[in-house]
């Protein structure tokens, strides 16, 4: 072989394994600031709540703290007044079971209509479904809290026509019904959105052969779009189990968060944690009481995801 073949061999070679190299490193270098943000925002506040939930910390700059052990757990669990528990307990899966089934079942229903080649204007109805998702979580209250207004507000004007009154976020028998319809109105774009990808993506031609079946409408649904768009809906399902169960905004910003009727376990958090609406009393900044609270809600949204996925893998085992 002449020597210059060789040369050129060898100098190949070694662009190849530089090439190789440049790429792994591209590669780290790329997952370096992922990992860090993981690290810094996600994993250490994690444990530092974890390591403050058996302190007596009040986040009051200059208090001392120390250690308690598990007196914080044994206020939650044992010593505080247990109808309190229950009820927190309650309210958090009536407004999680609630805003993941009402949410989705309305989403499914917009998406399959703004799918419709029909409808004129398509894209400006999905702006306006998925304008709540943008506006935010305060603004929303504020809107909320003024059509709700049971004083003059036009709910109230319209119900007062056919001499019915209601509180509203003020009532502790409508309040929760009112946190619930807010979280489903601001988070209903979402869903919406990742159903309307998930039809999209269902190839046409499974319909035209369905057509030429002779199938009827709900018949494309049931057999045709809804197994196809189970996975998405599965998605949707758990962003909504979870993000409902982590959700306080609306909460604190429409009744303030001292109303048990709408207390939930992450409302429960921030009103110990941050003296929201609490006073001066024994609800005043306790961190470490309300990291114990962390903590449970922790587990609670960790043993409701479990439970949702096994099941979900049994059905489609089973199927």
């Amino acid at each position: 072989m002449p020597l210059g073949t060789g040369i050129r061999v060898i100098k190949g070679d070694n662009m190849q394994a530089s090439r190789t190299s440049f790429k792994k490193w591209s590669l780290v270098l790329g997952i370096i600031p992922a990992v860090f943000l993981q690290l810094t925002l996600g994993i250490g506040p994690s444990i530092a709540t974890f390591i403050l939930s058996f302190t007596d910390i009040s986040g009051v700059k200059g208090v001392p703290w120390k250690f308690i052990g598990l007196a914080n757990y044994r206020e939650l669990f044992f010593q505080q007044n247990s109808r309190d528990l229950i009820q927190v307990i309650q309210n958090t899966i009536i407004f999680c079971v609630a805003v993941t089934v009402i949410q989705n079942l309305i989403a499914i229903f917009i998406a399959l209509a703004l799918n419709s080649k029909m409808i004129r204007g398509r894209s400006f109805y999905r702006s306006v479904v998925f304008m709540p998702s943008v506006l935010g979580v305060l603004v929303t209250s504020l809107v909320w809290l003024c059509v709700l207004n049971p004083m003059d507000g036009p709910v109230a004007k319209f119900i007062g026509l056919f001499g019915l009154q209601s509180g509203f976020f003020k009532s502790n028998s409508s309040a929760l019904a009112c946190v619930i319809f807010t979280q489903i109105w601001m988070a209903m774009g979402h869903s919406m959105v990742i159903n309307l990808a998930g039809l999209q993506s269902i190839p046409n031609e499974l319909y035209e052969a369905g057509e030429i079946d002779g199938t009827s409408g709900w018949q494309k649904f049931r057999y045709i779009t809804f197994p196809l768009l189970w996975p998405t809906i599965n998605v949707n399902i758990l962003l909504a189990v979870i993000g409902s169960l982590q959700s306080f905004q609306i909460i604190l910003f429409t009744t303030g968060g001292r109303n048990m009727a709408t207390q939930t376990l992450a409302a429960r958090v921030v009103y110990y944690a941050f003296n929201i609406n609490a006073g001066s009393g024994a609800a005043a900044m306790r961190q470490g009481y309300g990291a114990a609270w962390a903590m449970f809600l922790f587990v609670f949204i960790l043993t409701a995801t479990l439970i949702y996925v096994r099941a979900m893998k049994r059905r489609e085992e089973l199927t």
